[in-house]
């Protein structure tokens, strides 16, 4: 794996995704960036949280384009999942519980493009999934 983990990775292609598709949401873009800043510095997740839910959050946000709409969708579901159990599982390390998370969304119905799936899952592992954004 490269230098960051797979959160920061996640989020970071979020932003990248955001930044080449829709660059007028420099809104959505900044809230990405302070969540990458909130978790290399004090490992939070509560800001990213509040993206999710409600009218005009981070779920409203117009399709993105070809295959980019797909893997947004993948890595807001799995940034969600860890999150949301990030902090509440007693005696799991963040790298864990991220894989962990990475794995159910990766098998989930609701995401059923098995090797697509499986694609973004081990490019997020490898690190790489930034540079391979458009070849998936």
């Amino acid at each position: 794996m490269k230098q960051s983990d797979i959160y920061t990775e996640a989020l970071t292609c979020l932003r990248s995704i955001l930044l080449a598709d829709h660059p007028e949401f420099q809104n959505w873009i900044g809230w990405l960036e302070r969540d990458i800043q909130d978790w290399n510095q004090q490992r939070e997740v509560a800001h990213h949280l509040r993206a999710y839910g409600g009218m005009g959050s981070f779920n409203d946000l117009p399709s993105m384009r070809g295959n980019h709409d797909y893997i947004f969708g993948f890595l807001k579901s799995v940034c969600y999942a860890f999150g949301h159990l990030y902090g509440k599982r007693e005696g799991i390390s963040p790298e864990a519980l991220m894989e962990e998370c990475l794995h159910d969304v990766e098998q989930a119905a609701y995401h059923p493009h098995k090797a697509l799936n499986q694609a973004i899952a081990q490019h997020l592992m490898q690190g790489d999934l930034q540079e391979n954004l458009d070849r998936l």
